[in-house]
């Protein structure tokens, strides 16, 4: 695969600016009301509202504005409230221009506190060159990934910014997926939607046809096979991305039954011990980064990935640590010990808890508490979705903890 040139890819501009800070007053709207999707608003008349017309106070706009700023590294002041939305992309994006521009992402760290992974501007277009060429026939780019995020900067922002096509966002849903998809489309989704998807698929007519002419992209963590397989049954491109907050993407493959392929700007790492990746830097350096999955090496150029080596898993395309929700739930009066794991497939998306009460408790009254204890002690995506009881953990003829 060829690159493209990295003065091809823009520098971030006002447009990307109020589209991440758009991406961050959505996540803060959810956060105060989750069964409102609200702000459905374009970029253009999104930068152009108030904040109090989109109902949020002076406490929700701090929460942006230190999202923002924390994201670019950046002392923007807080808005008046009856400020337009775009003064605030605008005070950022001066800022940051005069600086290093950094742009720092966070992923959950092995004890479950959110751990900045930073990025230099110049890297992140370093991708795009690589990623770039896959779909370069794209006319336009529909984007179910948070804006303010990794994968949905790069691939929802990054990517059709730099094709020069237009791009719009919808809530990650897959009924707003398979309603807004339109031929020539590049679509960014995670699992979770494309799984949900599938199934939608399954009841309409004509689905075999749906997807003609339209690229899939996929990532954050693995997307089930028979998922990929009916993806492309329907007539889907389907590009997996596979990589990490600590890296980024370093490579993708089209067929669930390939390799993963590197990248252009990623090689092989000659390091020892758990492997590692070497990534030509675009001013001609080198760095080497620990991988942070298990892989199998085919070649020098081919790999298939493991498991997460800190044991994350992904809710909702979100890193989680079933160890530290544990730790959590067992604060919880009336529990004695308590193991997290994530679901089957066939149980659903979420994580699962098995709790081993303490003596005479009653349970229903006991998973009544945990789930009020979990929504003031964990964020959406680490609460269990299933509350299991017994007398101990389970555990598998060797003694560790397994299924239930």
């Amino acid at each position: 695969m060829k690159s493209w040139p990295l003065e091809r890819i823009p520098h971030l501009g006002l447009c990307a600016f109020t589209a991440i800070v758009q991406s961050m007053t959505r996540a803060v709207i959810q956060r105060r009301t989750p069964s409102c999707f609200s702000d459905t608003h374009a970029i253009q008349e999104f930068a152009r509202l108030r904040w109090e017309t989109l109902g949020l106070d002076r406490e929700a706009v701090e929460d942006v504005t230190q999202q923002v700023n924390t994201m670019f590294h950046t002392e923007v002041p807080v808005p008046c409230i009856d400020e337009t939305c775009d003064a605030l992309a605008q005070a950022t994006l001066a800022q940051w221009e005069c600086g290093e521009r950094p742009v720092t992402f966070f992923t959950s760290g092995t004890t479950g506190v959110p751990k900045p992974c930073t990025h230099r501007e110049s890297h992140l277009r370093q991708e795009i060159t690589s990623v770039a060429p896959l779909v370069e026939d794209r006319r336009a780019a529909l984007v179910a990934a948070p804006l303010h995020h990794m994968y949905g900067f790069t691939f929802g922002l990054l990517l059709p910014l730099s094709l020069g096509i237009p791009f719009r966002t919808v809530p990650s849903l897959p009924t707003a997926v398979a309603a807004q998809m339109r031929s020539g489309d590049m679509v960014i989704g995670i699992p979770l939607i494309w799984s949900k998807f599938v199934t939608l698929q399954h009841w309409l007519c004509g689905a075999e046809k749906r997807g003609a002419d339209i690229t899939v992209f996929t990532a954050t963590s693995p997307t089930p096979s028979e998922v990929l397989q009916t993806l492309l049954h329907y007539g889907f491109c389907v590009i997996e991305i596979f990589g990490s907050s600590e890296v980024g993407a370093f490579c993708y493959r089209k067929h669930p039954e390939a390799p993963f392929e590197l990248l252009p700007h990623v090689r092989r790492g000659r390091g020892k011990g758990r492997g590692t990746l070497e990534r030509l830097l675009p001013d001609d350096g080198l760095r080497q980064y620990p991988l942070m999955d298990t892989v199998t090496w085919l070649d020098d150029r081919h790999l298939r990935p493991g498991a997460r080596i800190d044991k994350a898993v992904q809710v909702g395309g979100i890193n989680v640590y079933p160890q530290h929700v544990a730790k959590i739930l067992e604060r919880c009066g009336g529990v004695r010990s308590c193991a997290v794991r994530l679901m089957r497939v066939e149980e659903g998306f979420r994580l699962k808890a098995f709790v081993v009460p303490e003596a005479n408790a009653d349970l229903e009254e006991l998973r009544a508490s945990l789930i009020r204890f979990a929504r003031t002690q964990l964020r959406d995506e680490e609460r269990p979705g299933k509350y299991d009881f017994g007398a101990d953990i389970p555990r598998n003829p060797m003694g560790k903890p397994g299924d239930w």
